[in-house]
This record gives structure tokens, sequence and C-alpha cells, in this order.
């Protein structure tokens, strides 16, 4: 509409510059020169479009087309106010729908519904096949008398029947927001029955059917949509999901890279396809798929997502970068700080986990996880008061808490202090959990410290030896008991498996006799 207003105000002014500029040339100039600079302005969404329009009314002060531009530039800038001094714009001569929708706007903003449902009328009766006016009118009858325009619309069928098939889809999508689905069902059937090949009808009665849980129907209904070409990544995605309820997996894959070919941005089929990949275990591509995700900036859950599937790619440092970016975009976000700092305390960084996890705890002191970890990346750094102090707190809260009774008597033993404490620790997280390895390596651990060699070997050994094979601590552990036993050729075995992450197994390996050639 503005574009076809300035095409005929550009055709109104070109005698002007095809002569010599008279004094009334010169202002129609300056008119449209400053009605050009108003537009330029609105395309804009510059908040000055106003006062540019109300520079060119000052030029034009009877233009009624000015004023009613006034009124929609002010209603658009959420400004109503501004609109008071234009609106009788409306009193200037005959009304085009265009006028008496505008006027409607203003009147529903000023809070003066009768008004503006007489204006809607009117615009109406102008244009009755205007779907436009149609739609912004239902707004808002359905916002003040639901019932009432339910009657509206049904009174308006019979007087325009070109418009029953929108008429009742609009009637149908009321009683579908106010739940009354039976209803709903009904106003849509006589749609599609009016018009079977009114695409909003049938959506309408595949949504009342999905939220009745008539999936089969529902599915059913968007086929036919996409039989008339009418499927978009909304039906199609929700036609996936009813595949992927019946385990129709195949299917389910299909629909959504329909629905992702249609819009590759789509959320759902985002989601779906990554699951669908991290089943098959095609890591990549489930990675590929997230980040196609429109909502991928914005969705902390799919950054640390995109980060797990790393990891299963064997991709520790890619992983790790992940998690670092997604820290520093979603300032605050719990999750992701946690996780970015057991990836941190993975790659020994633990300087730099201890002061993530204590912001974290700053704002969430009731995080036990987060709190057992800080406990842990502490007792790497060797700040041990300060994480004995952690520990008490997990512990007073509650004493049951396992993993942090081992790490308690782990470090203890470590340090080689209090180990009746360390023992009474080890004890209690076993009564937890007696088949832990971790927990067991603690107790063989404390043994050790003790100088009960023959122990600490004996419980190890009883591990399953991929078990041992996995843990680089228990090998070290074994390792060293057997050597304090005088088994120098088992010891080797095992400490051969932890030299490499553990510098004291490396240096007892050092301290083997070598090997008969």
């Amino acid at each position: 509409m503005k574009k076809y207003l300035l095409l005929a105000v550009c055709f109104a002014f070109t005698p002007a510059f095809a002569l010599s500029l008279n004094a009334e040339s010169k202002r129609e100039a300056r008119v449209l020169n400053q009605f050009l600079k108003a537009v330029y302005a609105q395309r804009a969404e510059d908040p000055q479009a106003f006062a540019y329009l109300e520079q060119t009314l000052k030029l034009e002060p009877d233009s009624k087309y000015l004023k009613r531009m006034l009124v929609s530039e002010a209603l658009a800038q959420g400004k109503a106010e501004l609109a008071d001094a234009y609106a009788s714009y409306i009193e200037q001569g005959e009304n085009t729908a265009e006028d008496w929708v505008v006027y409607a706007a203003y009147q529903w903003k000023k809070g003066r519904f009768d008004e503006a449902d007489q204006a809607y009328e009117n615009a109406l009766k102008l244009e009755p096949e205007n779907l436009n006016v149609l739609y912004q009118y239902v707004l808002l009858l359905s916002v003040t008398d639901v019932q009432k325009a339910i009657e509206k619309l049904l009174a308006l069928a019979e007087e325009y029947p070109a418009l029953k098939t929108d008429i009742y889809t609009e009637i149908g999508t009321l009683y579908l927001r106010a739940k009354d689905l039976s209803e709903a069902l009904v106003y849509y059937n006589k749609a599609v029955q009016a018009d079977p090949s009114n695409p909003d009808a049938r959506l309408g009665r595949g949504e009342v059917y999905e939220k009745s849980s008539q999936y089969f129907l529902m599915l059913h209904e968007f086929e036919e949509l996409e039989k008339m070409g009418y499927a978009n990544a909304g039906t199609l995605s929700r036609m996936a999901s009813v595949f992927l309820m019946v385990k129709d997996f195949p299917k389910a894959e299909e629909y959504f890279l329909k629905a992702k070919a249609d819009d590759n941005g789509d959320v759902p089929s985002a989601y779906f396809l990554a699951l669908i990949a991290e089943q098959k275990g095609d890591f990549s591509r489930a990675i590929g798929y997230l980040k196609d995700s429109a909502d991928y900036d914005r969705s902390a859950s799919k950054w640390l997502q995109v980060s797990f599937y790393q990891q299963r790619l064997n991709q520790p440092d890619a992983s790790l970068k992940t998690l670092e970016q997604a820290y520093e975009k979603f300032d605050g976000n719990v999750e992701i700080a946690y996780f970015y700092a057991l990836a941190l305390n993975e790659k020994q960084e633990y300087k730099k986990a201890a002061r993530v996890l204590k912001k974290v705890l700053d704002s969430n002191p009731s995080y036990e996880e987060a709190r057992l970890q800080y406990a842990f990346t502490l007792e790497s750094l060797k700040k041990y008061n300060e994480m004995d102090a952690q520990l008490e707190v997990l512990l007073e809260k509650n004493p049951r808490n396992a993993p942090a009774l081992n790490l308690y008597a782990y470090s203890l033993a470590q340090r080689e202090i209090r180990l009746a404490d360390a023992q009474q620790y080890i004890a209690r997280a076993l009564a937890e959990s007696p088949d832990d390895y971790a927990f067991i390596d603690t107790q063989a651990w404390i043994y050790f410290k003790r100088g009960d060699f023959q122990a600490a070997a004996d419980l190890l050994a009883s591990f399953p030896a991929e078990v041992i094979a996995a843990n680089s601590d228990i090998a070290y552990h074994l390792g060293a008991a057997l050597y304090e036993l005088g088994d120098v050729q088992a010891a080797r075995k095992y400490l051969q498996m932890a030299r490499k992450e553990i510098k004291e197994a490396e240096k007892l390996y050092k301290k083997l006799p070598p090997t008969a050639e």
C-alpha cells in the first residue's frame, strides 16, 4: 500500500519537474522530499519517522492520508497518545477500508472496543472479502468476547457465503484456543466440507486430533496436506513425531529430513535427527544437525550436547573448546559452567577449574555435585585446608555422601595423616556402595599407607583385569604394593600400565632392576 502511494505521489509531481519551478512547484517539491524522508525513516524503523510525517503535514495540513499515516505510525511505535491529535481524519469525507482499519486499531488501543468493533464492520462492508480485515476483526473479538466473536462470524458467514470456509476455520480456532476440542472439530469439519482443499481447515483439524491423542487421524490429515502440496516443516516434523512414537524410526527419520529440507533450521527436526544419529553412533552428523538448528546460538543445552558428542568422537580438545565458548556465551548458566570445570579438570587445568567452580558455588551454594568437584579440584591443587572445609560442608548436610567420604579418606591417606579417620570415612562410604571399585581402591590404599602391603595387594588383585587396565590409579597402587612385597616382576607389569599417567608410578618403575635380555 505504501509503495503504491509513493508511486502515485511521484506521478502527481512529475509535471513540476518538467517545467521551470514556480512557487507552487517548489512547495510541492518540498512536500515530496519531506514525505520521502518520512517513508525512508519508516522503512528503517527510525522513530524519527513520526516527526518527519508531522513536518510533512505542516506543508499539507488538510491531507487526510498523512493524518492516517501519523495515527498508524504512532500505533506502530506504541505511543497511542501521539495519535490523538490526528484521529479526526476519519471525519474528513468518505473513508476507505484502510481508513477504517487504522481507526479501529486506534480505538482498540485506547480501550474503546465498541468503537473499534464498529470500525471493523465498516471496513468489512467496503471490502467483504478482505481476509486481513476479517482476521483483525476476529482478533479484537476473541480478546473481548469469544462468544460474541463466534456469533459475529456466523452472521458474516451467512452474509458472505464466499468466506464460509475461512470463517468456519476461524471459529474452529477460537474453540481450539478455549480448549473445547469437540466444538473446534465441528467447525473445522464444516470448513473442510465447504472447501476440501482449504489447508488451514485441515491443519486445524489435525491439531484437534493431536491434542485429543488421535495421532493416526492427525497423521492422515497431514498426509492429505502433503499430497495437496501444503506440507511444511511444522506438519512434517509432527508427522515424524508420530512415527517416532510408534517406533517406526526409518519413517520418522524420513519425515524429519523432509522437515529439514523445508526449513533447514527447524528446531524439532534438528533435535530428533541428532538423537537418531546418536543411536546410530554417527556423532559427526548429530553435531551437524544441532548446529543447523535455528536456536543453536540461543540454546546452552545444544552446545553441551555438541561437547558430549565431541567427547564420543575422542576429540577432547574440541569438546573443551566448545564448552569454553559456551561458558563465555551463556554467562551464568550453571550446567555449562559445571561441565566446563569437569573438562578443565580432565585437562589438569585445576586453577581455572577452581575459579569456575567457585563462581558456581557463590551463586548456587546448594549445588552439591559442584561442591564435590570443587573439593576434588582443591585436592589436586594441594589446597587441603580449603578442600577439608568443602567436604565438611557436604558431610554436615549429608553424612552418607559416599563420594565425599571416599574423597576425604583418599586425601588423608595420600597425606599420610589421620589414617584412623580415613579408615572410618571409607568404611562409611563402602557401607553405601560396597561394590564401587574406586572406593575399594581407597581402602587398599589406606592399607598400603598403614604398611599392610599384603592386604592391599590381595584386595586389588581381586579386581577384574579389565578394571585394572582401565584405571591407572588402581594399576599404580597394585604395582606399588607388589613392589613393597618384593614381587618385582608382577610389580613391573602394573607400573608399566600406570607410568604414562602417574608421575609416582614412573618414579617407582625406574627403581626396578633392569630386565634380563
